[in-house]
Order: structure tokens, then sequence, then C-alpha cells
């Protein structure tokens, strides 16, 4: 391959640098590919081969951004999707706020289970309780009452498990979504 000038290989040398989270082969490759468009621009006889790119640190961050969801939606664990979104949102105040209630339906969810399970063992303490203009779910307050009784049992888990998958599957889309804009080169 032809040299490149300076300031085209002072870009991938901080493109490199900023790509230190990526293993060894992965940086490599991008590095390689930017050098091939690089030569690409100098053989149709481009003067500024830097055009149209993002600052080196930037153009770093979105890839590893792009491979740290593409791990998380090979791996399929809600908390390693949403904390691959997490990284991924760090420029994007809208994506933020899709995440956060995304990752509050499943605490909820979490709890709706717990408290399915826990109430054959301590029926008289958990469950769906109402009392002081308000409900809630988990352990019961003097003030409260007990909706459900034993029908929470299966009404909590049902509900838990499909609060759970749907959240789950919102949070995938959204690390489908996000991925889909690293590659149209989109924020």
């Amino acid at each position: 391959m032809p040299s490149l000038p300076p300031e085209a290989e002072k870009f991938l040398k901080e493109v490199r640098r900023g790509l230190g989270s990526l293993d060894a082969q992965e940086r490599d490759d991008v590095i390689e590919e930017l050098r091939s468009h690089f030569c690409d621009r100098m053989a149709q006889g481009k003067g500024d081969l830097l055009q149209g790119f993002e600052d080196p640190a930037t153009l770093a961050a979105s890839f590893v951004s792009e491979r740290a969801l593409r791990g998380a939606l090979s791996q399929g664990t809600p908390w390693v999707v949403a904390r691959a979104i997490l990284m991924s949102a760090r420029d994007s105040l809208a994506l933020l706020f899709a995440l956060v209630p995304l990752v509050l339906l499943q605490i909820v969810a979490f709890f709706f289970v717990l408290t399915a399970v826990l109430k054959p063992f301590s029926p008289s303490e958990f469950g769906l309780w109402v009392g002081n203009g308000n409900f809630y779910v988990g352990r019961g307050s003097p003030a409260a009452h007990e909706v459900l009784g034993f029908w929470g049992i299966p009404i909590l888990l049902l509900a838990g498990v499909l609060l759970f998958w749907a959240s789950n599957r919102g949070l995938r889309a959204l690390a489908r979504s996000r991925l889909a804009s690293h590659r149209l080169g989109r924020p």
C-alpha cells in the first residue's frame, strides 16, 4: 500500500489509541479498512483525505460502541444489553429517556415475581395491597389490606414474566436501532 500523508497517519494512530478496548485483530481490521479508504481517496486524486470523517476519538468510540452492542445482542441478557445501550447513549438524551423506563420495568417485573414466590411462605405479608388511596405490590403495612389473596401468586407471576419479556424485547429493539444508526453513521 502507498504511504499516507502525515495527517492521515496521525489520524489512524489516534483512532487506534481510541480502539484500545477492542482486541488486537479487531483494531487492525478497523485501521486497515480506514487505511484502504484513504488510499482509495488518494488514488482518486482527492486532496483532503480526512474530509467527512469525524474526529478520531468520536470515530473510535462509535466502533467500540457498535462492537459492544453486537456482543450484547448475541449474548442476549437484559442487563448486558442495557449496559451496552447505556454506553452507546452517552451522546443521545432521547435514547437515555427510552432506556430508563425499560430498565425500571425490568426491576418492577423482578419484584412482581419475587412477591409471587414469597407469597406462599408468608401469605399475610406479601401481595397486592390497597390503602391510603394507593396500591402497591410487595410487603404490606397495617394501614393497607391485601386484595388478591392466593390469586396473587399466578397473577403477579404472570404479570412479572410478561413485563420482563416485554421490556427485554424493548431493550433488544433499542439496541438494534442504535446499531443500525451506527451503520448509517448517525449518533
